[in-house]
C-alpha cells in the first residue's frame, strides 16, 4: 500500500482571486463611489484593539486581524465554523483518528485573505475555502464594526469589465437568468446569498452530484415587475459567484427602461468578463513553516499589477 506523509517543505493550493469595489450603500439598487479611503490608517486602528473588539457578531460570528506584508497592511477575516460541525483528526504519527476537541471556549475559524490596493477602494480577495468568508462577509463585519464611522454602510461591487459592470448598473429589471453550476456549490452560493442554492440542494439529494442548469425567465407583464426585479438581484449575486468561480456559466438579459416607458433588453455573459486569475500559492515554506497568507496576498498583488489599466477603468481610476 503506498504510504502517506507530510513531508516537510513547500506545499501550494491552487486559489482563486477575484476583485471589488467597495462603494458606498444607497438602497438596494443604487451605489455611490466614495473617495479613496485610507484603508492603511483603518488597518492600523484594528491592528491596536484587543480580539474582542475585532469580532462582529451577526447571523455569523466574524473576526478580522491585520496582517503585514512587505511593509503594508492588509486583512485575514475569519468566519467562526458552525458548532455543529462533525470533524475529526487524523494524526499519521499515531495511525489514528480521533475526535477534535477544542476544549468548552474553542472554535475552528475559516479564511480569508483580502488584500487592499493603493486606488479606488477595490480590493483583492481570495477565500480558503468555498465556505470561508465571502465579500458579503466583509461588508457585514466592516458595518457591524463601524470602521468607517456610524452611519456609513459599505457594499462591494464584483469586477467584471468595464462596459458589462456599467450594464448592469444601469439596467431596471432583468428578464432572464441562466446559471450552470455543480451542486457541490451549494453551500458557496448560499453564502453569498444566491436563493438557487436550494434548487442544487434538492437536486443532489434526489440525484445526486451533478452539474445543473437553471433557467430563471419572468413574463414581460407590466405586473411582473417584481419578478423582473428579483431576477435583477440574483443577476448581481451570480455575477459574484462568476468571478469566483462558483458558477460555471452565467448569462442575464438585463432591461433597459427608459423616460417614455419604452424598453430594450441587452444579454450579458459574466463568466467571459470578469476580472479574476487563478495562481498556485505556497502554504508552507522549505521548512514546513505556514506562510499561506502573506503567499495570498503576494499573489493578489502580482495579479492586480497585471490588470492595473483594467482595474483602474473599471474603478474611474486615473492611470
Amino acid at each position: 500500500m503506498a504510504q502517506f506523509g507530510a513531508a516537510k517543505g513547500i506545499k501550494e493550493r491552487e486559489r482563486s482571486i477575484n476583485f471589488f469595489e467597495i462603494v458606498k450603500y444607497k438602497s438596494p439598487t443604487v451605489n455611490d463611489r466614495m473617495d479613496h479611503i485610507d484603508w492603511q490608517g483603518v488597518l492600523k486602528l484594528v491592528q491596536g484593539v484587543p480580539l474582542k473588539e475585532r469580532v462582529f457578531v451577526g447571523s455569523k460570528t466574524l473576526i478580522g486581524e491585520a496582517l503585514e506584508v512587505d511593509g503594508r497592511l492588509h486583512l485575514k477575516l475569519m468566519l467562526v465554523r458552525d458548532e455543529e460541525s462533525w470533524l475529526e483528526v487524523y494524526d499519521e504519527q499515531q495511525d489514528s483518528v480521533e475526535n477534535l476537541n477544542l476544549g468548552a471556549n474553542g472554535h475552528l475559524v475559516e479564511t480569508t485573505i483580502v488584500a487592499f490596493l493603493d486606488f479606488g477602494n477595490v480590493i483583492g480577495l481570495i477565500q480558503g475555502s468555498t465556505t470561508a468568508p465571502t465579500p458579503s462577509a466583509l461588508e457585514n463585519w466592516i458595518n457591524g464594526l463601524e470602521l468607517l464611522g456610524s452611519g456609513v454602510i459599505i457594499d462591494t461591487q464584483v469586477m467584471v469589465a468595464h462596459e458589462v459592470l456599467q450594464r448592469l448598473r444601469e439596467s431596471s429589471e432583468a428578464s432572464q437568468i441562466t446559471v450552470k453550476a455543480h451542486t457541490n456549490k451549494a453551500d458557496a452560493l448560499e453564502a453569498r446569498g444566491s436563493h438557487l442554492s436550494g434548487l442544487l440542494r434538492s437536486v443532489s439529494a434526489d440525484y445526486g452530484p451533478m452539474t445543473v442548469t437553471i433557467i430563471l425567465q419572468a413574463s414581460k407583464a407590466k405586473d411582473q415587475t417584481e419578478g423582473r426585479k428579483a431576477i435583477l438581484k440574483e443577476a448581481h449575486t451570480i455575477a459574484e459567484a462568476s468571478g469566483a468561480h462558483e458558477v460555471a456559466k452565467a448569462k442575464a438579459k438585463l432591461v433597459y427602461i427608459a423616460a417614455d416607458d419604452t424598453s430594450k433588453t441587452t444579454e450579458i455573459d459574466f463568466a467571459k468578463q470578469r476580472i479574476t486569475a487563478k495562481r498556485s500559492i505556497p502554504t508552507t515554506s522549505e521548512d514546513g513553516s505556514p506562510i499561506r497568507n502573506e503567499s495570498a496576498v503576494r499573489a493578489i498583488l502580482d495579479v492586480a499589477a497585471k490588470h492595473d489599466d483594467e482595474l483602474r477603468k473599471i474603478a474611474a481610476q486615473p492611470s
